[in-house]
């Protein structure tokens, strides 16, 4: 299967988190003076031998706070420099200020770290047992928080996240969403991770990016825990354990909590030592001191003041936190960067930036409808249509303009047998702008069904090579084939090998470039091209109904990337 692109979580990030990390850099600067002097030694006069460089997240700091504050006594003791950073911001600190851990809010951020500079906690190693990387200090659960008739409709389709995703996803349901900004923190990340999940495990990826494309148009996301709370009847807030617990004996609103019947979204703070320290014999000896200060009586009771539960998951005491309901679904998997990325991609659309070859190839088999045209406005097959390809393939083609950012590239060729090549560039690759994105709709409303003929596989070739020799280092680069296979291509088999074996021999590990095809109604010639397209990565897939090319079309758009 495909692999991801080197990078590809802080694509079209670089500006946001410049402005964010100045914001956090003053937080930093403040911190440092709190707990040294100008000559770098700690508050209460003694001279240190060691400093720690810690990056956590805002609801941690305080944790760390108090974690350090018990060694910063004796001839061995340690300075405990933290830095508070949430979300993507957090990763661009590390190498700035040289951090010896990270401990963000959640395990997914991991993979946002520069290449090399983190322990890798995925792979078990000597490095790894030594230095703990990975290890789970204290985790909240995400609760759904609405009205008590909106959790009556939740509860009627099964009480969980798939429940509360299903009724996002349907129109007139009322339902609406409300979540922190997914790229702040792991609060916002979790929570609407969670809602993509739950569709994923099971539809499928494809079935996730159109939920969550669906679910943010009935979504109001915010920039802080609290504000995650509903305003009105409908709303249902994704809000940390954490942040309710301090406000529950203040009573108030007639509120409903969910905890999800069939899955618990929960945030991990997690320990991740840079690489260096580990390697480097005393901060090693200092961080398994400060990790271990977490466990004492003192780090115990800050993990409690700060809402979180410690490794053994028992809520902490709060006045009126009996009201919350004890989550008992097993928890979801630490999001994998693949998954990430699509929350990203969905609700940014810089994350959504490309540099994509379309190639359509559909002929007058039956089921299409031939030639024949659809209205020129953007609207998508209903629920469950019957697959008349060219009208989906046009409806999936202008969902792709409307979600690609201006900046992007986008091209759009179609398979022709009678022309040179076997192909027409109806629209050569080229940045994406009002005029251009003018163009493309015309493009794809002009489309029409072909003759069955020869002419995909030089084709898929052919464009593979011109996103490689026009690539980009700043987006995804793609090329997306969808194919009725009325020419049999897939049963083709030497034909087949040789354009991977020429797919192969154009492969540049400098210029990845992703494919991705996806066989309308034909299940085994989909299978066929999956293995045959396995070696290069490549990600194949079958679609029987409108939905499903919709979906594909969604899921290229959040970046193109497979598992």
């Amino acid at each position: 299967m495909g692999k991801h692109q080197a990078g590809s979580l802080t694509l079209g990030a670089s500006m946001r988190a410049l402005v964010l990390l100045l914001a956090v850099g003053l937080v930093g600067a403040a911190g440092w003076y709190v707990l040294h002097d100008r000559a770098g030694n700690a508050a209460d006069g003694t001279d240190c031998p060691t400093t720690l460089h810690v990056i956590t997240a805002s609801s941690f700091a305080n944790v760390v706070s108090a974690a350090g504050r018990t060694l910063r006594s004796g001839p061995d003791c340690i300075l405990v420099d933290t830095t508070s950073a949430d979300g993507r911001p957090a990763s661009g600190q590390l190498s700035q200020v040289n951090a010896d851990v990270w401990i963000p809010d959640d395990a997914a951020w991991a993979p946002l770290a520069p290449p090399g500079f983190l322990v890798a906690a995925d792979k078990d190693t000597a490095e790894k047992r030594e230095s703990a990387a990975g290890t789970m200090i204290a985790n909240s659960p995400i609760l759904m928080v609405t009205d008590p008739g909106t959790a009556e409709k939740i509860k009627a389709k099964g009480n969980g996240w798939l429940a509360l995703s299903e009724l996002l996803d349907t129109k007139g349901s009322g339902v609406r969403l409300v979540v922190r900004d997914p790229s702040l923190s792991g609060d916002g990340l979790v929570a609407a991770g969670a809602v993509g999940e739950a569709v994923w495990l099971e539809k499928g990826m494809d079935a996730s990016s159109l939920a969550l494309n669906t679910t943010l148009a009935v979504t109001r996301t915010v920039n802080h825990d609290l504000a995650a709370t509903p305003n009105e009847a409908g709303e249902v807030g994704l809000v940390p354990e954490y942040a309710l617990l301090p406000i529950m004996s203040l009573g108030g609103a007639n509120r409903v909590y969910i905890a999800g019947a069939d899955h618990t979204a929960l945030m991990r703070y997690t320990w991740l030592p840079s690489a260096s320290a580990a390697r480097d014999p005393k901060r090693a000896a200092a961080l398994r001191r400060l990790l271990a200060a977490f466990s004492t009586t003192e780090g115990r009771q800050a993990i409690n003041a700060a809402g979180l539960r410690g490794p053994g998951q028992v809520r902490p005491p709060f006045d009126g936190g009996s009201a919350l309901p004890e989550p008992t679904a097993p928890p979801f998997d630490v999001l994998a960067p693949h998954h990430v990325q699509h929350v990203f991609a969905t609700w940014d659309p810089e994350d959504r930036r490309s540099n994509l070859l379309i190639i359509v190839d559909i002929s007058g088999s039956p089921g299409s409808n031939g030639g024949g045209s659809t209205p020129t406005g953007g609207s998508s097959p209903s629920a469950g249509a019957k697959l008349a390809p060219i009208d989906v393939l046009k409806a999936g083609c202008r969902v792709v303009g409307d979600l690609m950012p201006v900046g992007s590239r986008l091209g759009l060729w179609e398979i022709s047998p009678g022309a040179t090549g076997g192909y027409r560039k109806l629209l050569p690759s080229d940045r994406l702008d009002d005029t251009s994105k003018g163009a493309f709709t015309r493009s794809v409303n002009a489309l029409t069904a072909h003759k069955a003929g020869a002419g995909l596989l030089d084709t898929v070739v052919a464009g593979y090579q011109s996103i490689r020799d026009d690539w980009h280092d700043d987006m995804f680069n793609q090329v997306f084939i969808l194919t009725d296979d009325a020419a049999k291509d897939s049963s083709n088999g030497p034909a087949v090998a040789a354009m991977v074996q020429k797919l192969a021999g154009l492969k540049d590990t400098e210029r990845p470039v992703t494919i991705s095809v996806v066989v309308l109604g034909k299940k085994d010639a989909a299978d066929k091209l999956k293995t045959a397209m396995q070696p290069l990565g490549a990600y194949v897939d079958n679609a029987v109904s409108a939905d499903d090319v919709q979906a594909a079309f969604i899921h290229v758009v959040a970046g193109g990337l497979h598992e």
